[in-house]
């Protein structure tokens, strides 16, 4: 008499889930860094940078054209908006993101019939090694030479140079301190007519 062998299944294995997580990984790091040099790359290659925005010429009568500005930063600005007040058309042209500098920096560029008459550059990153305090505010004298202030408490982090007025030559600094918690971080402004200080103000500085 014959016997019946009943075949046993046998387990099946289980595909193992490593290979994919590791190529998931793999290819995270990947687009990671890869966005991390485009973003190198368009930080060195960028024409927005501050020296660019030292060089454009103020002037009511012969200051540079929005069209000259936009050639210098190699791009047209994001916004433009435009008013008009006594006869005098007036457009104001915002940049995005100074190189080397956060995402939320500004280049402003204000223009009066055509001519480029102030121009404003914000966010601007500083490493500074001391934060601005309110004994920095009360030390400051007015008359002081811009310089000899940049010396004491180094480059702002905010410029504003206006020149609608022929032969007088208006500048403002702006410094940000360091943040605390749970309070807004403190502003000092400096005001320079001709190269010297006019006028300050502060605001929650410690």
């Amino acid at each position: 008499m014959t016997e019946k062998r009943q075949n046993t299944p046998q387990p099946t294995s289980q595909p193992s889930l490593w290979p994919h997580a590791v190529s998931a990984v793999l290819l995270l790091i990947v687009v990671i860094l890869a966005g991390v040099l485009l973003r190198q790359n368009y930080q060195a290659k960028s024409h927005l940078t501050q020296a660019n925005f030292n060089s454009i010429e103020l002037s009511r009568f012969e200051g540079d054209s929005l069209q000259d500005v936009s050639e210098l930063f190699g791009s047209r600005p994001k916004k433009v908006t435009q008013t008009q007040k006594k006869g005098v058309k007036t457009q104001v042209a915002v940049w995005q993101q100074v190189a080397n500098s956060p995402a939320e920096s500004r280049i402003y560029v204000f223009f009066d019939d055509g001519h480029a008459v102030s121009k404003t550059i914000q966010g601007l990153k500083r490493g500074r090694t001391k934060t601005i305090t309110r004994q920095n505010f009360m030390n400051l004298k007015l008359g002081t030479k811009k310089g000899d202030i940049a010396r004491k408490l180094g480059t702002p982090n905010d410029y504003t140079f206006n020149e609608r007025l022929p032969g007088l030559n208006n500048e403002q600094w702006t410094y940000t301190a360091a943040e605390t918690k749970g309070e807004p971080a403190g502003v000092l402004t400096l005001s320079f007519r001709n190269g010297r200080l006019a006028a300050k103000t502060q605001n929650n500085l410690k």
